[in-house]
């Protein structure tokens, strides 16, 4: 498993800005996601985190000096469901913490697919919820590159970040 790390200045963040809209594979019907703190299907005891999962990447949120938040981002296979994984930094105690937050049954619901669609429905869920904007940047890829973590955001905040000048 590839651990997260940190970028501690600039020149170690990936090409932020000029990337191209990537494709997102079509939304299976059903997709039939539970999206969620602590989400996971009946029956799954995972107290350390998944076993195997893919790193996604890492986006941080970062308010104020005093003020932030990063995520990495996980998925993994089990018998019966692709799952999605938050690893958080908690700077408090210096220490990341595994939370499942969301799932689909594997049945018809590629790799892919389940990866674009499980972030996008936490994302979505998370602005409503938490009222989570848009991050401020990518602190690391993983299977997702820049671009693709670009157009994921596009299709959660349907628009660049704030301070673009458009109307809401």
């Amino acid at each position: 498993m590839k651990n997260p790390s940190i970028p501690m200045s600039p020149d170690k963040l990936p090409h932020q800005r000029i990337v191209p809209v990537a494709s997102i594979p079509a939304r299976p019907n059903p997709f039939d996601a539970v999206i969620g703190w602590n989400e996971k299907p009946d029956g799954v005891v995972l107290a350390n985190g998944p076993s195997n999962p893919e790193y996604l990447g890492q986006v941080e949120w970062a308010w104020s000096r005093m003020n932030n938040r990063v995520d990495a981002y996980y998925i993994s296979r089990g018998r019966s469901h692709w799952m999605l994984w938050l690893y958080s930094y908690d700077d408090n105690w210096g220490k990341w913490d595994w939370l499942p937050i969301g799932y689909v049954p594997l049945k018809d619901v590629c790799f892919d697919q389940a990866t674009f669609h499980l972030l996008i429905d936490y994302w979505r869920w998370d602005k409503e919820k938490g009222d989570l904007d848009h991050y401020h940047w990518i602190n690391e890829e993983g299977y997702l590159d820049a671009s693709q973590w670009r157009t994921i955001a596009l299709q959660v905040w349907n628009a660049a970040p704030e301070g673009d000048g458009k109307d809401d």
